[in-house]
């Protein structure tokens, strides 16, 4: 099993280097970093600010997060294009077991991510967007830290391909559940900034309905980890280890899902 999952994996990370996919979005990256530099050096140049926190906190958030869902994404239609056009069928007779050609699709977008993450930090490295001497090596601990909380919105995407037949229903299928998800946390985030003497009475009973539903959601919904960052940015807590283990279980469990899918799917 671990020579037939190396092998796959070979194939598909040959597949997405040598795509002009990779390479735009690995330009993109680079782009949004020289976009935000440029904006922080205008700031430093007409106003007089005093910087007390991570100043690369938000860009590496959203980089993190980006990557995290458009491979999401891929992973959606990773089973399902595999299925339209009849090579899972030739996988499966190989004989290659499901549980090994998802675990290989997985490691591959895992792959791609660290090498995009790699680019990202070069450029931040090398061109120094937000001046000579802001960026260091210690700032990229930090970036290989959020990239845990993507994993999770990764494996839903190998999840729903498991269970679709078509790339297209995958796509819907995962947009549709990241909408759903991120609504919900958006919602609830608005509640709790809200005062209470302010807010209508149905308001109260919706952010009490909410945060009653808030632990088991938030143990289940694989967009939670980048709400966790996105409320980070602002809270600026430390990451506590059963968020970080909280986080591993559910990608475990999704990618568990995502073989069972598989298998009772077929080809």
């Amino acid at each position: 099993m671990g020579r037939q999952t190396f092998l796959l994996v070979r194939r598909e990370v040959a597949a997405k280097f040598a795509s002009v996919w990779f390479w735009l979005v690995a330009s993109a990256l680079c782009l949004m970093a020289y976009v935000y530099g440029s904006g922080f050096a205008r700031t430093f140049e007409t106003e007089s600010v005093v910087v007390t926190a991570d100043p690369l906190a938000g860009l590496n958030t959203l980089v993190v997060a980006f990557l995290g869902l458009v491979l999401g994404l891929r992973l959606a239609g990773s089973l399902s294009w595999e299925r339209e056009h009849r090579t899972l069928e030739v996988l499966l007779v190989g004989p290659v077991p499901s549980s090994v050609v998802v675990l290989a699709k997985y490691l591959a977008e895992l792959l791609v991510l660290a090498a995009l993450v790699a680019v990202y930090c070069l450029y931040l490295a090398a061109a120094q967007p937000l001046g000579a001497g802001v960026t260091g090596a210690g700032d990229f601990a930090g970036i290989l830290e959020n990239g845990l909380f993507v994993l999770p919105v990764m494996a839903m995407g190998l999840a729903v391909s498991g269970m679709t037949a078509s790339v297209r229903m995958a796509v819907v299928l995962y947009l549709a559940l990241v909408a759903l998800l991120a609504t919900y946390e958006v919602v609830l985030g608005l509640l709790r900034t809200m005062p209470a003497d302010s807010m209508s009475l149905f308001s109260l009973y919706l952010r009490a309905l909410l945060e009653a539903a808030t632990p088991l959601l938030h143990a289940l919904s694989p967009v939670a980890g980048i709400a966790f960052l996105a409320e980070r940015l602002v809270t600026q807590q430390a990451l506590p280890l059963s968020q970080s283990l909280g986080v591993v279980v559910l990608t475990a469990g999704l990618l568990l899902f995502a073989c069972i899918a598989t298998r009772m799917k077929g080809p």
